[in-house]
């Protein structure tokens, strides 16, 4: 079971990633020791699956993010997933319910470069773009 101190582990760790155990026993009362037990529970049940960075597309060169719904014709499933694995703007891909079949996170330099993914994925069905105006919280 989780408990209230592993959703504060969890919680530190969402704030740092690379923070020490021992600092972590700080802030929490417990050894660092301790903390590690619980990391390594966290992870060996699947709870905690990575350790990660985020990074400041905009600031990389890429500064337009779409959400890109898309309408996959029912038989060309297989098809897209080897198709959005292959793209290296597609940041996320979730399987939605309601409207439409696949909800995209994309990143690019330009619109010219969403064009060129969009017209990609014209050839497994349609789509739907939104665009983002300003990210509020990660």
């Amino acid at each position: 079971m989780i408990d209230n101190v592993d959703l504060q582990i969890l919680a530190l760790l969402k704030e740092n990633s690379r923070i020490q155990w021992k600092d972590i026993g700080k802030e929490i009362h417990m050894t660092g020791q301790a903390v590690g037990n619980r990391i390594r529970r966290l992870e060996d049940l699947g709870v905690l699956e990575q350790y990660t960075i985020g990074t400041n597309k905009a600031k990389l060169g890429q500064p337009v993010t779409a959400f890109i719904t898309v309408f996959v014709d029912s038989a060309n499933h297989p098809a897209f997933h080897t198709f959005f694995n292959t793209e290296e703007a597609i940041s996320e891909v979730h399987r939605i319910s309601g409207d439409g079949c696949f909800l995209l996170t994309a990143h690019f330099a330009s619109n010219e470069e969403m064009q060129l993914l969009l017209d990609g994925i014209l050839k497994y069905g349609n789509y739907r773009v939104n665009l983002s105006i300003g990210k509020l919280k990660s």
